[in-house]
């Protein structure tokens, strides 16, 4: 079951906040919490309701919508959207997930979205998940954010990573286990994909479905899941 992002929406413009609301409505698993239209009732409804996601507004009646970031507890993602430019760079610094320019394009959303949630995710885990594996008879550690796959490999696991491919002593099933089962997506037997790291998918000559991660592998999802792993793509890639 794939995560709801609650989500608080902050502009002056009410209008704004309606054309907003209503695109994201048109995207599945996002959840309006509350709106708010000056600095101190956003403060106010971040430290409330802690959402996942916060789309901020960086001129809020002549003050600076980054102040909210300063004043606000943790937010594990904020995507920033203004008539303005030229704070993008600005905004990255301060850790941004991402940048949307008004009148914001619903393709352009829900790229933004699928950006949020990747970030949200993997802020979800409470603590680093460090795997130690094997490659090349060298032991090395490697958090979760740089895993891309994990396959099923007799008394082993394949473990596909930034830093290539290794081996862990393990069974698939009790390995698997210790992944947020939000990250994890199953494409067939003893085959999962990390979500965070998907960048794409295809069907090859044949119809099969491939999907391809940021390193450029690509993976074929197996006959019995292809439907379902389809409709996560298109709901969120």
């Amino acid at each position: 079951m794939s995560k709801i992002l609650r989500t608080i929406l902050i502009d002056d413009e009410e209008f704004c906040r309606n054309d907003l609301s209503e695109a994201l409505r048109k995207i599945p698993h996002v959840e309006i919490t509350a709106e708010a239209s000056n600095l101190k009732d956003a403060v106010f409804l971040i430290r409330k309701h802690s959402p996942d996601l916060v789309f901020l507004d960086l001129n809020l009646n002549g003050e600076n919508g980054f102040k909210v970031l300063s004043q606000a507890q943790e937010i594990p993602s904020v995507i920033a959207v203004t008539a303005f430019s030229e704070h993008a760079v600005d905004g990255f610094r301060q850790g941004l997930t991402d940048y949307i320019l008004k009148p914001v394009d619903e393709t352009r959303l829900r790229l933004a979205i699928d950006r949020s949630r990747k970030e949200v995710l993997l802020k979800s885990v409470k603590a680093p998940l460090l795997l130690e594996m094997e490659i090349k008879g060298k032991t090395t550690t490697i958090p979760l954010k740089d895993i891309y796959a994990l396959k099923s490999n007799e008394n082993y696991v394949e473990v596909h990573s930034t830093i290539g491919i290794g081996l862990i002593r393990s069974t698939f099933a009790r390995l698997v286990e210790r992944f947020p089962s939000d990250l994890t997506l199953e494409i067939s037997r003893g085959h999962v994909l990390s979500r965070h790291q998907i960048n794409g998918w295809q069907r090859d000559g044949s119809g099969r479905l491939l999907i391809t991660i940021k390193n450029g592998e690509e993976f074929v999802v197996s006959k019995r899941l292809q439907k379902e792993v389809l409709q996560h793509l298109e709901e969120f890639y």
